[in-house]
């Protein structure tokens, strides 16, 4: 089992993904606000205020999607995610990555 974990920087990209993760059979998914360090770093810190451009897309906020699954469901997820939000190779679009799991209880099992 892994955590894949997308950070979205349009945020009508994301019902869409959440759309091509339910088709892959994912069962749940977590969503949640966030701000970047180059939003937080270019407009609250005035010292650093000139340094935006570094940090693409730090104007919006981010759309944080969290969901557990297969590695292998996992592999295609992102896959799909760089198709609808990216290319994530692009600055500024996003970022997917996944992470490995010990023990996990309470998944409810994938939709075949």
């Amino acid at each position: 089992m892994v955590m894949l974990v997308c950070i979205l920087k349009d945020y009508r990209k994301v019902e869409e993904v959440l759309l091509a993760l339910v088709e892959q059979g994912v069962t749940g998914a977590t969503v949640v606000e966030g701000r970047g360090m180059g939003q937080i770093l270019g407009s609250e810190v005035p010292i650093f205020a000139g340094m935006r451009g570094l940090f693409p897309g730090s104007a919006s906020d981010s759309h944080v999607v969290v969901s557990v699954m297969e590695a292998t469901a996992a592999r295609a997820c992102v896959d799909l995610i760089d198709r609808i939000a990216g290319p994530l190779s692009q600055p500024g679009t996003g970022i997917a990555f996944t992470v490995p799991l010990g023990r996990v209880v309470g998944l409810k099992p994938p939709i075949e």
